[in-house]
């Protein structure tokens, strides 16, 4: 990642596949009490940066225009080994969901721990699905 691409329109695409590709990779979905599944081989395969309209995509912009000054910084001192947008996008979820790991443990440094930080104070991100349980085509995803 140049710097000059930190946040260009392409950066903003790309980060929000490797978001909603975490979101597919770690979303258990409870059809019932007694039975769960996970997303991820449902058919989706992170390309679906629709689901991500709305407040998601609010708090994705919000993210990344606060955290500017620290992706401007990662960028200048990683330079060809800073994340690409679809990991840094993967690591926002995990620090959003509280997953024990995300971005402050990817060796960032002091701009990976205020990223994170940013990235926990706009909460977990819901996935509300709705379908046949056992036919994934039928599956409609919102993200609340």
């Amino acid at each position: 990642m140049a710097v000059r691409d930190t946040v260009t329109p392409d950066f903003l695409t790309r980060f929000q596949l490797g978001v909603w590709r975490a979101l597919i990779r770690t979303a258990v979905v409870e059809w019932a009490p007694d039975q769960t599944t996970n997303l991820y081989g449902s058919g989706f395969d992170g390309t679906e940066i629709e689901f991500l309209d709305g407040e998601p995509m609010e708090d994705i912009r919000e993210f990344l225009i606060f955290g500017i000054g620290d992706l401007f910084g990662l960028a200048c001192r990683l330079g060809d080994k800073a994340p690409t947008p679809e990991k840094l996008g993967a690591e926002y979820v995990l620090s959003r969901q509280g997953a024990g790991t995300g971005l402050w443990d990817c060796g960032f440094g002091a701009e990976g721990d205020r990223l994170h930080e940013q990235a926990r104070l706009l909460g977990d991100i819901e996935l509300q699905v709705s379908g046949q349980a056992d036919d994934g085509d039928s599956w409609t995803v919102y993200v609340l």
